[in-house]
């Protein structure tokens, strides 16, 4: 999908962020058109839900929206009963209502009960499914229920763009490992910047919107180099607030304990706890946690890296940093989208050599004053 026309906003930035753009409700009517309202509901638990889908589920009958919801938090509710909750705040009768569900609802008991059995006690009488649900405990079985109880279930409403919006939990259901977003700025010149210096190749207006994909993944990897040249504190700077139970994990690759410890990055953010990836023991640093990896090709394993990240719920990772990063994710095969801001002005530094070969798919290219927010996608 391109869509080489559109200026960048806040609301378009966040969709970028979720894997989107996605279909625009106000283009859609009928089955379509209520789906899409569920998939814009299901982007407000992304960056919250991991490692579980921010599942969005809309509820209508005859024509008046009665309730939404979404999933936020692993161990909440999910957005079906959220959706409910709403419903019934609202004083809303659900009997013979629609749910238009972004993703299969849940047959099996986890750390809360069944969708299926609230969706049955609500009365509601259609259930419009956007893609079935891989995971092996529910993986059809969730509409075989709704259907086996007389409901009629409609599926693959807006499936391509709900499996792409789940496209992460479905890697990680799959896989075991997290969705990997890398996002590099880049000059007209293929550049990064002269080596060894710090470099704006955006302006802050663009780099202040791709903060979006800082508040879309639950965890931010940069190399020991880009430490080093930029000092940054790697912090989630996205202007909206959100929930209190957020973790947002900053990890720092200094395979051998290089950097000093007066590198802004090791300070103390409240919700966004710092991590060193290490290949050796090393002094510990005070309020820093050491994550000792397997070595790997020109530094730690980052295939470990991304099963140590899964295996603390993140089932979103973003990678920024310098181009020897990029390429050793490329050439792993790791990256599944690259967020490619790309200056219509030459950067001034040697061309980054990336192998894009797997990236095969433009997902997006949305224009801005003076470039381009490109997105490739593995998929």
């Amino acid at each position: 999908m391109s869509e080489p026309h559109r200026l960048p906003t806040d609301a378009l930035a966040w969709e970028l962020a979720c894997g989107g753009p996605f279909p625009d409700p106000a283009a859609l009517t009928g089955d379509e058109h209520y789906m899409a309202l569920a998939l814009r509901e299901g982007m407000n638990g992304v960056g919250l839900s991991s490692p579980n889908p921010p599942v969005g589920c809309v509820l209508v009958k005859d024509g008046v929206i009665l309730g939404r919801g979404v999933h936020t938090r692993a161990g909440d509710p999910h957005g079906e009963i959220m959706a409910l909750r709403d419903a019934e705040g609202r004083d809303m009768d659900t009997r013979g209502a629609t749910a238009y569900v972004t993703l299969e609802p849940c047959c099996h008991h986890g750390r809360t009960p069944p969708c299926t059995d609230a969706l049955l006690r609500a009365g509601i009488a259609r259930v419009v499914v956007g893609v079935l649900d891989p995971n092996p405990r529910v993986d059809g079985g969730g509409v075989a229920i709704l259907k086996s109880q007389g409901l009629e279930v409609k599926e693959g409403v807006l499936s391509p763009a709900c499996a792409r919006f789940h496209a992460p939990f479905f890697k990680l259901i799959r896989t075991g490992l997290p969705w990997v977003l890398l996002k590099l700025a880049m000059g007209s010149d293929g550049s990064l910047g002269p080596k060894g210096s710090t470099t704006q190749v955006t302006s802050p207006e663009i780099q202040g919107l791709a903060h979006a994909l800082r508040r879309a993944t639950e965890a931010l990897v940069v190399g020991r180099w880009t430490v080093e040249v930029d000092d940054p504190r790697l912090t989630d700077r996205w202007p909206y607030p959100t929930a209190p139970h957020r973790q947002a994990l900053r990890v720092v690759l200094d395979s051998h304990g290089s950097l000093s410890a007066d590198r802004k990055v090791w300070l103390p953010v409240a919700g966004q706890p710092v991590l060193r990836a290490l290949v050796e023991e090393r002094p510990a640093l005070r309020g820093v946690e050491d994550l000792h990896l397997p070595p790997g090709d020109g530094g730690c394993s980052l295939r470990h890296l991304l099963h140590e990240l899964a295996a603390r719920g993140v089932g979103r990772v973003l990678f920024e940093g310098g181009g020897l990063l990029a390429r050793r994710l490329l050439e792993e095969g790791l990256v599944d989208d690259f967020h490619r801001f790309l200056s219509d002005t030459p950067a001034g530094g040697p061309p980054v050599d990336l192998d894009l070969a797997r990236l095969g798919t433009l997902h997006a290219s949305i224009r801005f004053q003076g470039g381009s927010w490109d997105v490739l996608s593995a998929s």
